[in-house]
């Protein structure tokens, strides 16, 4: 069962949770989790507001 969707917030005291986008001919964003813990598992999307929304599936296998 999925659970609701929460949106990423920088601001938490986990710290550690960036996004780096380069721009370009294409424009590229990546989701950075530093010191990743198991509670970092789940599914990630990301909703451009000029195309299809896109999401992977993270299981952390031995988190800090």
């Amino acid at each position: 069962m999925e659970s609701a969707p929460e949106v990423i917030s920088y601001d938490s005291n986990r710290g550690g949770v960036s996004v780096i986008t380069e721009k370009g001919e294409v424009t590229t964003s990546y989701l950075l989790i530093q010191n990743a813990l198991l509670s970092d598992s789940g599914k990630y999307s990301c909703s451009p507001s000029n195309a299809d929304v896109a999401s992977v599936r993270v299981h952390v296998l031995n988190g800090t």
